[in-house]
C-alpha cells in the first residue's frame, strides 16, 4: 500500500508555516528597530559635535573680527592710534577670531570646498592685520585713515565669505536632520512590517483557539502585547527624535546664529560711526558689500512700553535679528535678556544720533567733538551701550545654547531602544514559536 503524502494544509504544516512567516516578518522589524535607534543617535551626535559648532564658529569669528575692527576705528578717532595702535581690545579680538577660524577649518575638514574658502579667509586675515599695522605707521595723517578704511573693507569681505559658508552649512544641517532615518516617515515601513507580524500572531492565536479548542494561548498573547509595545515605543521614539532635532538643530541654531550676528551688528554700528567721525563722513569708494546696521538689529525700534510687553511674552512687533531670536521662545530668561538688549540698542541709537550731530564736517582723529560720546563707556554713550547690548546678547546666547544642547541630548538618547528593540523582537519570536510548536508537539506529528 502506497504511503499517503503529507499535505501542506495539514495542521502541523500550518503551524510550521505560521512560525516561518512570523520569523520572516520579524527580521525587518528587528533590523529597522536597530537602525532607527542607531542612526538617530549617530545623526544627533554628528550635528551636536561637528556641524552645529562648525556653523557657530563662523559666526563667532565674524563677531570677533568685527569687534577688532571696532577697536581699531575707535582708537583712530580718539587720537591714541598713532601712539598705542588699536590697543589690547584689538589684539584680544584678533586672537579670538583666529581661534574660531582654526576651529571652523577643523570642523569642516571633510568639506573640500569649505576648506578652500576658509583658506582664502585666513589669507585675508593676514592681510587685514598687516594693513592695520601699516595704518599705525601713518600716524594721524590721511595714509593712516586710508589704510584703516582698506582694512575695514577687508574685514567686510571676510565676514561676507564666512556668512556665505554659514548659509551652505545651515542648508546641510537642514538636510542632515531630514534624512530618512531621523524623519517621522521612517516609522511607516517599520510600523507596516510590525503590524503584519502582529496580525500573523493574532491569526495564529485565533487558529489555535479554533483548531485545539483552547480559550487562550498565553505565549501568543504575551507576544502580541510585546509586539504592540515595540511598535508604540519605536514610533514614539522616531517622532520624539524628529521633534528634538527640529528644535536643537533647527530653531535653536537659527536663534544662536541670529544672536551672534546681532553682536556683530553692534560692533559694526560703533565702528562705522567712528570711521565716519574720523573721515568727516566720506563715503567709501569700494564695491565691498555694506555691513550690518541698526536696522538689521531691530526694525523698527520698539518703545519702552513695547519692550516691557515683549518681556512678558508677547510676540515681537518688529523685525531684525533680535526678533528672530525671540519670535518662537517665550522663556523668561531669554525674553529678559532680549529686553535688556533692546534697551541698550535704544541707547546706542540715541548716542549715535548725538555723535552725528556733534561730529565736525572735516572729521577728527584727535579726540575732537563727538569722540567722547562715541568712546565713553557709560550706558548713554555708544561704546557703553554697545557693551551693555553685548552683555545682554551673551546672556541670551547662554539660554539658547543650553536649550539647544538639551534638545540634541534628548535626540541622541535612544530611550533604551538599541537594546530593548532586539530583546523585544527575540522575546516575540520565542513566545510565538513556543505557542505554535507546543501545539505541534501536542498534535503528535513532527515534520
Amino acid at each position: 500500500m502506497r504511503a499517503r503524502p503529507r499535505l501542506p494544509s495539514s495542521t502541523p504544516g500550518r503551524l510550521v508555516a505560521l512560525a516561518l512567516l512570523v520569523v520572516l516578518t520579524l527580521v525587518p522589524v528587528f533590523t529597522l528597530s536597530v537602525l532607527i535607534a542607531d542612526r538617530s543617535e549617530a545623526t544627533a551626535a554628528e550635528l551636536k559635535d561637528r556641524r552645529i559648532p562648525g556653523v557657530l564658529a563662523l559666526d563667532q569669528a565674524a563677531a570677533a573680527l568685527t569687534e577688532a575692527d571696532r577697536a581699531t576705528a575707535t582708537s583712530l578717532v580718539s587720537g591714541a592710534f598713532s601712539l598705542t595702535g588699536p590697543g589690547q581690545d584689538y589684539q584680544d579680538a584678533v586672537k579670538r577670531a583666529n581661534q574660531f577660524l582654526t576651529l571652523a577649518a577643523d570642523l569642516h575638514r571633510g568639506d573640500s570646498a569649505a576648506r578652500a574658502r576658509l583658506t582664502g579667509v585666513n589669507a585675508l586675515m593676514v592681510e587685514y592685520t598687516i594693513m592695520v599695522g601699516l595704518a599705525q605707521t601713518g600716524g594721524d595723517g590721511p595714509l593712516s585713515l586710508a589704510n584703516v578704511f582698506y582694512a575695514s573693507d577687508l574685514r567686510r569681505s571676510i565676514v561676507t565669505n564666512l556668512y556665505e559658508q554659514r548659509r551652505e552649512d545651515l542648508a546641510d544641517i537642514r538636510a542632515a536632520r531630514s534624512t530618512w532615518w531621523v524623519g517621522t516617515y521612517v516609522a511607516v515601513p517599520f510600523g507596516a512590517t510590525a503590524f503584519v507580524a502582529l496580525l500573523l500572531v493574532l491569526f495564529a492565536h485565533a487558529y489555535l483557539r479554533r483548531r485545539f479548542r483552547r480559550r487562550t494561548s498565553p505565549p501568543l498573547l504575551l507576544a502580541t502585547a510585546a509586539l504592540a509595545a515595540l511598535i508604540a515605543w519605536t514610533v514614539l521614539h522616531a517622532q520624539s527624535t524628529h521633534d528634538r532635532l527640529a528644535e536643537g538643530a533647527g530653531r535653536r541654531v537659527v536663534e544662536q546664529s541670529a544672536l551672534w550676528q546681532a553682536r556683530t551688528a553692534v560692533h559694526e554700528v560703533v565702528g562705522t560711526a567712528a570711521l565716519d567721525i574720523a573721515s568727516g563722513g566720506v563715503r567709501r569708494a569700494t564695491d565691498v558689500k555694506a555691513g550690518l546696521t541698526l536696522r538689521d538689529l531691530v526694525d523698527p525700534l520698539p518703545s519702552a512700553a513695547e519692550i516691557d510687553v515683549l518681556r512678558g511674552g508677547a510676540d515681537p512687533r518688529f523685525g531684525g535679528l533680535i526678533a528672530t531670536a525671540l519670535a518662537e521662545d517665550r522663556s523668561w530668561a531669554l525674553r529678559e535678556a532680549g529686553a535688556r538688549a533692546l534697551t541698550a540698542v535704544t541707547a546706542l541709537r540715541t548716542a549715535a544720533e548725538g555723535v552725528r550731530a556733534q561730529a565736525p564736517p572735516g572729521g577728527t582723529r584727535d579726540g575732537g567733538p563727538g569722540t567722547e560720546l562715541l568712546t565713553g563707556r557709560d550706558s548713554d554713550r555708544m561704546s557703553g551701550a554697545a557693551d551693555d547690548a553685548q552683555t545682554a546678547l551673551t546672556d541670551a546666547l547662554i539660554v539658547v545654547r543650553r536649550a539647544g544642547d538639551a534638545a540634541l541630548a534628548e535626540a541622541a538618547d535612544d530611550g533604551g531602544l538599541t537594546l530593548g528593540g532586539p530583546v523585544t523582537c527575540v522575546a516575540v519570536l520565542v513566545l510565538t514559536l513556543a505557542g505554535l510548536l507546543i501545539r505541534r508537539f501536542e498534535y503528535g506529528r513532527l515534520r
